[in-house]
């Protein structure tokens, strides 16, 4: 089966990164900035145990097994170590190594190949879904965040992620000329992906994060769905509909008129979808 060939070199290194120039006077006080950031870093961090269930998934394409361990699994670590050294220069009050030994506990046991699509044209259709959630997601982030040295990270990352799609889409595109998946099944897969993006991974890591944050309380659910009103306040001004929009569209093997008729109107079921 012929696959895209990866000629990409990794485009920065932790090492890049001036963590001795970030402004923590101006960030410190921003409780959902740090939320954010330390959740995130506990997902990116432990990718490596979900990357691992990928490449048992696709054992014996030497192609995406290779591109899976050599660039996709570093990159994603890479992220969340990044996350971890900036967190530890504005918030090295923060026990981070406690907290996310107590989210690796939990996670793990539901981290399995068995929540992967049987189909594997239909697992890289789900992959686009993720790394379209997370481009996205650090595009806004991106736009949130005024501190120079952050800002710089999160666009390394962002500029990371962006690929990591570009590379499932083109997987998935050689697989389906093989698997033959039509417009409804990878249709339902996108659904299905969309109403776990935000499941039990950010919901684990957040909880450990908030516990450690604050030890002297008990973790409410309550405190999790105040999180997620605050982001969903904070999508109206910086999360980018539009750009979520066509990349979800783009693997379904549907007219590309016909995708470009659709995307306005989706654009504005996201938007209403996003401050239910």
């Amino acid at each position: 089966m012929p696959l895209p060939a990866n000629n990409r070199r990794q485009s920065w290194r932790l090492d890049d990164i001036d963590f001795d120039a970030v402004d923590a006077a101006s960030v410190r006080n921003d409780e959902f900035l740090f939320l954010t950031l330390a959740s995130a870093s506990f997902v990116e961090i432990l990718s490596e145990m979900y990357s691992d269930n990928l490449i048992e998934h696709f054992q014996g394409n030497a192609e995406v097994t290779n591109w899976l361990k050599e660039h996709w699994q570093q990159e994603e670590v890479q992220h969340g170590h990044a996350f971890k050294a900036y967190i530890q220069r504005v918030w090295p009050e923060f026990d981070w190594e406690s907290a996310y030994r107590a989210f690796q506990v939990q996670y793990s046991s539901l981290c399995t190949v068995e929540q992967l699509e049987p189909h594997r044209a239909l697992e890289l259709v789900a992959r686009c879904v993720v790394e379209t959630g997370t481009s996205t997601f650090y595009r806004a982030l991106e736009d949130y965040v005024r501190e120079p040295v952050l800002r710089q990270l999160i666009g390394h990352i962002k500029t990371d992620e962006a690929a990591h799609y570009t590379h499932f889409r083109r997987y998935f595109a050689a697989y389906n000329a093989i698997e033959h998946h039509g417009v409804g099944a990878v249709i339902a897969t996108i659904w299905r992906r969309l109403r776990e993006i935000r499941g039990e991974d950010a919901y684990i890591a957040f909880k450990h994060v908030y516990a450690a944050r604050h030890p002297d309380q008990p973790f409410l659910a309550s405190d999790w769905h105040r999180y997620n009103r605050m982001v969903k306040r904070l999508a109206r001004r910086h999360y980018p509909y539009l750009m979520a929009v066509r990349m979800l569209i783009k693997p379904i093997p549907m007219a590309e008129t016909l995708k470009r008729v659709l995307q306005w109107p989706l654009v504005g079921l996201a938007r209403l979808v996003s401050l239910g």
